[in-house]
């Protein structure tokens, strides 16, 4: 692709720099196939689309939330024969400022209108502790980050759902759960004595994570067997 105002082009390194991401984890990206291939200008050199920024905003979204990069792949490359696909909507063409997963900090306006939750919701998340209090920003501004947003629009879908927030409150009752999965995690962390690439610690995490939520739904299948055809 030849750059243009139209089709304009980045380095790995303004790419990393403007994403937070290694270039080495971009690079990586690209070789499992979470990336296509940028275009090599010479055996050291390439340039990659403009839009990869909003690509690999999207992946950390969705690592996140707790996908695994073979989850990812499905979803960012729009795998129609993927169960993922039709779970995670693939918005690589119609992605908004709102809907974008930004790689800064996010002030608390931004965080209300990207996470669709109201005034309200938020204001008794945050009392309970169900979503961090917002850090002071580098304008001197309270702001959110990434993580925090991810959150906010899990609880948003659920109570678009009709899920009360009675129910949603419940989940501090959970939080000596949440600390013995947290150090559980650490304990595999601190265990991990390879590493490459592929063992990078947000693998680690997410690979983790993919066992929790395998083993959590087999336990789903037990307690609540059509949950997957619920009762109109």
């Amino acid at each position: 692709m030849i750059p243009s105002p139209d089709n304009p082009t980045l380095a790995v390194g303004e790419l990393s720099k403007r994403t937070g991401v290694t270039t080495a984890t971009i690079n990586y990206y690209v070789r499992i196939g979470v990336l296509p291939p940028p275009r090599k200008t010479s055996p050291t050199r390439a340039l990659y689309p403009a839009d990869f920024e909003n690509r690999i905003n999207k992946i950390k979204e969705l690592q996140a939330a707790g996908l695994n990069l073979n989850g990812i792949k499905q979803v960012v490359n729009g795998d129609p024969t993927s169960p993922l696909a039709s779970a995670i909507p693939d918005d690589r063409s119609a992605t908004s400022p709102a809907q974008a997963a930004p790689s800064g900090p996010i002030s608390i306006t931004d965080f209300l209108t990207q996470s669709g939750l109201d005034d309200d919701l938020y204001d008794k998340l945050i009392t309970a502790g169900l979503i961090r209090r917002p850090r002071t920003g580098p304008d001197g501004a309270p702001a959110h980050d990434r993580r925090d947003l991810a959150v906010g629009r899990a609880f948003s879908r659920l109570t678009s759902s009709g899920i009360e927030y009675s129910v949603l409150e419940r989940h501090t009752e959970y939080n000596p759960l949440s600390k013995a999965e947290a150090l559980f995690l650490a304990e595999h962390l601190s265990s991990a004595t390879r590493h490459t690439s592929t063992t990078q610690p947000a693998n680690l995490v997410a690979a983790f994570d993919s066992i929790r939520r395998y083993l959590r739904s087999l336990q789903l299948d037990e307690a609540y067997p059509d949950w997957r055809n619920p009762t109109p």
